[in-house]
């Protein structure tokens, strides 16, 4: 239903609640830890990728700050037994680079050191998610100490197509569907130039 808001931050706090104000409307949303230390504070406007969670009695919009990171979480909540508030502390313990490594490694302590993922759950994500990796686009800002050379290659695509006149979310969507095509940003920026024609 929705796919992204594009808004400025109306408040924001640290337990993972953001308020969007988008056109005079506000929208309330979870975000990990990760999506809340790349938002602008100044007032300027900030794309927020977005999931909705239906519920019986209840709706949540969840945000992201990138499709990378929406795509961990609906990976994450594919597993039985988590939930969303789950997945959102594993994206807010692990960037999405960091968590796709764990993937592949099936690194189940490190998954367990997440508050809420026990034993079980983390041993079915390593099992469940190993060979799904692929799914999960590989991330356009990397938080962690150190910008791998496919983050910066990605970002430098992205930011070469904002140049020619394309917007970011357009940029950021065309990149991730060629990002398992090429390594280096001449060619990402090569094939996503075809994927938006």
């Amino acid at each position: 239903m929705y796919d992204f808001f594009r808004g400025s931050v109306a408040s924001l706090d640290t337990s993972g609640h953001l308020s969007l104000a988008v056109q005079g409307v506000g929208y309330l949303l979870r975000i990990s830890e990760q999506t809340r230390a790349s938002l602008p504070l100044d007032g300027s406007e900030v794309t927020v990728y977005a999931r909705l969670i239906v519920r019986e009695d209840d709706l949540q919009l969840f945000g992201f700050a990138d499709p990378a990171e929406r795509a961990a979480f609906d990976l994450l909540t594919s597993v039985q037994g988590v939930g969303p508030v789950v997945a959102l502390g594993v994206l807010s313990g692990y960037g999405v680079a960091e968590l796709r490594q764990i993937l592949i490694r099936k690194d189940v302590a490190a998954l367990k050191k997440i508050k809420g993922v026990g034993a079980k759950s983390a041993e079915r994500i390593g099992l469940e998610l190993n060979d799904k990796v692929d799914r999960i686009p590989a991330p356009f800002v990397d938080n962690s100490d150190g910008t791998s050379p496919i983050d910066s290659a990605h970002d430098e695509a992205r930011q070469a197509l904002v140049a020619l006149g394309f917007g970011n979310k357009d940029a950021v969507d065309a990149i991730a569907k060629v990002a398992d095509q090429a390594q280096d940003a001449e060619s990402l920026l090569r094939l996503a130039l075809g994927a938006l024609r």
